[in-house]
């Protein structure tokens, strides 16, 4: 990563949360929902305007009204979780008369194609973002991306702006398809040169780091997983649509196919840098894994991370930002130098 200000030039992670999404640039500017947030996302999906998918909105808030009652408070953690809980009681207590599969299995499907398509109307089809294109300028093919965000935003961005330095063959952290017809969607996803209009797959990339998934992940399995299939289109177009996210559930699987590759190679980008840049991301109390996954060499005495030369938060919940530097204590030094800024749009003007 490159901070021409405070000349700042060395191999770095950056950590993008719902935050960063929520704070692109393009965000807002018409009508329809925002990216959704762990709090509100029944509001934001109640704001959707396609009417592909009006259906499934209104299917989602009458069964959520059947089971929490019209006054529900619910963020998308606390409704899965309880969704499942609900399921898990269900098969494990059947009484006669009931029907034989779960009614709440279809209510969490219904959730998470409803979450596809607010995240669709909310940030669209077309890398448009300033702040998302700041970012991606700042970095090298040595740096890592740490997202825990489900849409492809930076994905868009690395692709249309700077292919020169983004690989989708091996830039995830697993490797993708390349031969047969479910590789198009690995070269759907790479950059043009912009001097010759081809395909480009640079022998470098910048690494990105899907910590829960991603829309435009085909389903992966769990068992034999091998190779990344990606998605061309990562919107509905009829029916319902596949892709590979771990929900924003109490128990995510984050240690089994995918997953476990993904935040194996998150460790070792953690474990080597001295420079950590998070964005939006707010490393939540209950989110005990993410927070593990920060604080998992604290006790080493050999071979422990290097002390942290520059940790920049980009977020303006004070308590959040109190929250990261707990987290990090052991990784943080006299000489650590902390940069704090209140927005995503700061910090691309700091870095401009």
């Amino acid at each position: 990563m490159r901070i021409s200000r405070i000349g700042w030039s060395r191999p770095s992670v950056v950590v993008l949360g719902a935050g960063a999404t929520r704070g692109a640039s393009h965000v807002g500017a018409i009508p329809g929902p925002l990216p959704p947030l762990d709090a509100d996302f029944f509001t934001q999906a109640q704001r959707l305007t396609q009417a592909k998918r009006s259906d499934l909105v209104t299917g989602l808030v009458a069964n959520t009204v059947a089971i929490f009652g019209s006054n529900f408070q619910l963020t998308m953690e606390g409704f899965l979780t309880q969704v499942e809980q609900l399921s898990n009681v269900f098969e494990d207590y059947k009484l006669q008369g009931r029907p034989p599969d779960s009614p709440y299995r279809p209510v969490r499907e219904q959730f998470l194609q409803v979450l596809a398509a607010v995240i669709d109307e909310a940030i669209g089809r077309v890398a448009s973002c300033d702040h998302h294109k700041a970012l991606a300028a700042s970095l090298t093919p040595k740096d890592t991306i740490l997202s825990f965000n489900y849409d492809p935003l930076i994905d868009m961005t690395l692709r249309d702006h700077f292919p020169q330095k983004w690989n989708p063959r091996f830039g995830y952290g697993v490797p993708a398809r390349v031969k047969g017809k479910r590789a198009a969607g690995t070269f759907a996803w790479a950059g043009k040169d912009p001097k010759t209009g081809e395909i480009s797959l640079p022998a470098a990339s910048v690494t990105l780091l899907k910590m829960h998934g991603s829309l435009n992940w085909f389903p992966a399995p769990v068992e034999d997983f091998s190779l990344l299939e990606l998605r061309q289109r990562w919107w509905h177009q009829h029916g319902d649509l596949d892709f590979e996210i771990a929900p924003p559930e109490w128990n995510k699987p984050i240690r089994s196919g995918i997953y476990e590759r993904v935040w194996s190679q998150a460790r070792k980008a953690l474990k080597s840098v001295n420079s950590l840049v998070m964005i939006g991301y707010s490393l939540p109390a209950n989110d005990l894994p993410a927070q593990a996954l920060f604080m998992a060499d604290a006790l080493r005495k050999k071979g422990a991370p290097p002390k942290l030369r520059l940790l920049v938060i980009v977020n303006p919940d004070r308590e959040a930002r109190a929250r990261i530097r707990k987290v990090l204590i052991s990784r943080l030094d006299k000489k650590t130098r902390v940069i704090t800024f209140d927005s995503f749009a700061d910090y691309a003007a700091f870095i401009a």
